[in-house]
């Protein structure tokens, strides 16, 4: 179901963090580094129209793959998967690159690249797709394993805001994770990962969940397979609470049903 929202806890969060900024600021405290490194994760959405979509589609599969195998044999990326959306659909977008790289420094070749083939595309990508939304992400999540590609495997991809980044951390760990790997048990989910968007300023998303479901039958089992898990969890204090709170911590955003075109 595609939910149209607009962003409260994103406005919200951002007035906070200005306004934190300001206090810092005043009584002169020293800041402390994010994290050890830099994130190693991006996330680049693509925009075509209804009339390119095939040809993009078929350049993905082709040049846009040849081009990124490239990249990776070179040692410039380690890894990318390119999904593409089931819909024309105007609210989201039509293909999704996934790029890890080994290091944080990687990235910076990958800056370079940017400056004559943006998102990674050479002129004829570029005609027939634009990269919309670039963002550095870590991924902190992650099991599973990729199902064979002649499954029909399902991608569904869910981006989310979040109302506090220590919060959300906790909500994932003690509400999501419990009923992700309930799903893999009943063997309609291969595999997951969930990333943080290392930025979450502006129009982007803060977390995305990247869901592989192993063919279409399995992705069709989704909601009746969800209230079997849910059932249990239940009865557990810790993930009834925040099951109750959840609408309070996170919204969730246009869900994209996709395909995988890297042959992962």
């Amino acid at each position: 179901m595609i939910l149209i929202l607009s962003r409260p806890l994103k406005a919200i969060r951002t007035l906070a963090a200005a306004f934190a900024m300001l206090m810092l600021c005043a009584v002169s405290l020293p800041t402390a580094a994010h994290a050890e490194s830099g994130p190693k994760s991006l996330l680049i959405t693509y925009k075509s129209t209804a009339a390119k979509r095939p040809a993009f589609r078929q350049y993905l599969e082709g040049a846009g793959t040849q081009r990124f195998e490239a990249l990776k044999k070179a040692g410039k990326i380690a890894d990318y998967q390119f999904l593409f959306n089931w819909y024309n659909d105007t609210l989201t977008w039509d293909a999704m690159a996934i790029i890890q790289f080994k290091d944080y420094a990687d990235v910076a070749e990958w800056k370079t690249l940017e400056r004559t083939s943006p998102g990674g595309l050479d002129a004829k990508g570029l005609a027939l797709g634009e990269p919309e939304i670039t963002v550095s992400a870590d991924l902190l999540w992650e099991d599973g394993a990729a199902a064979p590609r002649a499954s029909g495997r399902v991608f569904y991809v869910i981006p989310y805001e979040y109302r506090e980044l220590a919060e959300y951390k906790k909500y994932v760990d003690g509400y999501v994770i419990p009923q992700v790997q309930g799903w893999m048990r009943e063997g309609i989910l291969s595999r997951y990962r969930i990333f943080l968007n290392r930025y979450p300023v502006g129009a982007s998303w803060d977390a995305l969940f990247v869901y592989e479901y192993k063919d279409i039958d399995s992705f069709g089992k989704r909601e009746p397979t969800i209230a079997k898990v849910r059932e249990p969890l239940r009865k557990q204090p810790e993930w009834a609470a925040l099951n109750a709170i959840k609408q309070q911590i996170r919204a969730e955003s246009e869900n994209v049903i996709a395909d995988d075109l890297a042959g992962r």
